[in-house]
């Protein structure tokens, strides 16, 4: 889900702490430090006082801002499930299951509910944002709280990365990068400010892409994506690693034919449009993943890249399909809400590296690399 990122990265301000509103909180930054870079922008209105994430009721749902698949149906929790009794099988024992970034816990409710009171086994919630989980799940408000290599089973996300604060790198001339940073205007609004990259280190992030990104064209990266996935990878003794959320390999991330502006998106009431700026702290921000650094780093701490398929693929595999041909027609619908072509089955693609095991002992042939 979205409403996770480490609470390690970015610092707060230490004047004023709790002024009445996020804007507020960043104009006196601005007005203070200067021009900031957006990963901080982003982190206070997600993440600080009163931000998007930290509000009582996450507006996830037909009724709120966006929609997840995992939240969206019961049936992705009951695939998730499928997928954890042959899982079972190959362990041996009943699977650990963790959700990092775990929301508002349908997933979580759904999978529960799905695998039924007859095996005991862990089933973790982990997000900064705590929000209560039913028995038999426990609640976790750090990583920390695992221990390396405690878990059998599934590390699981969906949504996760792609709301971790970005830096906007920007192209120039000769191969140089720069950096887009937030700053004021004189009526107080919000402002884009090019400057040079608030750290040297940022440029590694576009990887062998630096020499083609073009003049004036954006890449939106997160120096977090790596960190982040190696712990979770840390957690994990034996078993998959799955990770949900929008995004490409690097070299269609940056491909500048098509998203030479970059990903970053806004949402709010079902509606997507491009200008973090406004409505700061009243609306979802996020950009799409570089698949290529959560392969590299997964491979780095030891784990076996078996697949990078979509949505609609992976729960295909888990077995979404089987027992649908009496259910009710509205859950057929969800059922093909998930797996919708032009929507969320294409969309989200679905990374899974494993330890431990072999893939084929859990996924479909078609679905490996």
């Amino acid at each position: 889900m979205r409403a996770w990122s480490p609470a390690a990265s970015t610092p707060r301000p230490s004047y004023t702490p709790f002024m009445s509103t996020v804007e507020d909180r960043l104009r006196a930054l601005i007005e203070v430090e200067g021009p900031i870079t957006f990963a901080r922008f982003m982190e206070e209105a997600l993440y600080g006082e009163g931000g998007y994430y930290c509000r009582e009721e996450l507006a996830i749902g037909v009724e709120g801002d966006f929609i997840t698949g995992s939240s969206y149906s019961s049936l992705f929790g009951r695939g998730t499930a499928r997928m954890l009794g042959r899982l079972d099988r190959v362990l041996g024992r009943p699977a650990d299951f963790l959700e990092v970034g775990y929301g508002d816990g349908s997933h979580l409710r759904g999978l529960a509910e799905a695998l039924g009171p007859a095996l005991e086994r862990k089933l973790l919630g982990c997000d900064r944002v705590q929000r209560p989980l039913p028995p038999p799940m426990e609640t976790l408000s750090s990583l920390e709280e695992v221990e390396v290599g405690q878990l059998e089973g599934v590390v699981f996300s969906y949504e996760l990365f792609d709301a971790l604060p970005i830096h906007r790198l920007i192209g120039r001339k000769g191969a140089a990068v720069g950096e887009l940073l937030v700053g004021l205007e004189p009526d107080g609004s919000f402002r884009w400010s090019e400057g040079e990259l608030s750290d040297p280190d940022l440029v590694d992030l576009l990887g062998d892409a630096r020499e083609s990104l073009e003049p004036g064209q954006i890449a939106d990266l997160s120096p977090r994506w790596r960190p982040l996935y190696a712990q979770m990878a840390q957690r994990l003794e034996r078993g998959l690693l799955v990770t949900c959320d929008y995004g490409f390999p690097r070299r269609q991330l940056l491909d500048r034919r098509v998203r030479s502006h970059g990903t970053l998106a806004c949402y709010r009431q079902q509606r997507v449009h491009r200008n973090p700026l406004v409505g700061v702290g009243e609306q979802d921000l996020t950009a799409h993943v570089d698949f290529t650094a959560l392969i590299e780093e997964g491979e780095r701490q030891g784990l076996e890249t078996v697949a990078l398929t979509r949505q609609a693929a992976w729960l295909t595999s888990c077995g979404v399909f089987e027992g649908l041909a009496e259910a009710a027609q509205t859950v057929r619908l969800e059922a093909m809400t998930l797996l919708d072509p032009d929507g969320m089955g294409e969309e989200i693609r679905v990374l899974v590296q494993a330890r431990g095991l072999e893939g084929t002992e859990i996924l479909d042939p078609g679905l490996l690399l």
